[in-house]
């Protein structure tokens, strides 16, 4: 049977998240079809805070069985290719606040270090569809 998602925002509130959302949306459609042009078996992105409270650097690409297909220089620059993909996912990351809003809810899924995230990028254009317990894939 299947679950609505509980919506984590404020009634008040619940046409910004609305709109927050499908931003997010917008920005991970972007975000899988820059990936995926460049490296077509990309499945995830994972990257790590960089120099500045917001920035952060591409850090490694998996495929859609978790294996590792390229990890990156976090000394160095990436290739300029990937330079939308990082911006794009460091907006994505800006747009979650995890305080308020489940992991995920944004498509941003905090790991074990608390500089580090990962999107898991859709393999459908409209993004991840909620599971059948209500959270989202």
């Amino acid at each position: 049977m299947y679950v609505p998602l509980q919506d984590p925002c404020r009634e008040e509130d619940r046409q910004v998240c609305a709109a927050t959302r499908s931003l997010a949306r917008a920005i991970l459609r972007r975000l899988a079809a820059n990936a995926i042009a460049i490296e077509p078996r990309t499945r995830a992105i994972t990257l790590t805070m960089g120099g500045g409270p917001w920035a952060y650097d591409l850090w490694k690409l998996s495929d859609i069985d978790g294996q590792e297909l390229r990890e990156f220089d976090l000394l160095g620059r990436p290739d300029p290719a990937w330079a939308k993909v990082a911006a794009d996912a460091a907006h994505l990351i800006r747009l979650a606040d995890l305080r308020t809003h489940p992991h995920g809810y944004y498509f941003v899924y905090p790991l074990e270090d608390v500089r580090d995230f990962t999107i898991i990028l859709p393999a459908h254009s409209d993004g991840p569809v909620p599971r059948r317990n209500g959270s989202l894939a």
